[in-house]
């Protein structure tokens, strides 16, 4: 019985669709992977490039010197 619907032209067109329908799945799935991918080394280079200006700021217990150097970067309001 199933044989014979998968044989008739509704059955063809039906089980066609379902597999057109399962190769756009399969391309969007890969895609999602690669941008996930390529979103996390994004991700790590930026905190690669966070990481270095941290470690660029002079360890400075001054509070004048501090003040003045977040004054220049334009973080202090």
């Amino acid at each position: 019985m199933f044989f014979a619907f998968i044989g008739s032209k509704i059955g063809k067109l039906i089980t066609t669709m379902v597999a057109l329908l399962g190769a756009v799945l399969l391309i969007f799935k890969a895609g999602q992977r690669d941008q996930k991918k390529a979103q996390k080394i994004k991700d790590l280079e930026g905190y690669q490039e966070t990481r270095e200006k941290i470690d660029e700021v002079e360890v400075n217990t001054d509070r004048a010197a501090a003040l003045k150097r977040l004054r220049n970067n334009g973080d202090l309001r």
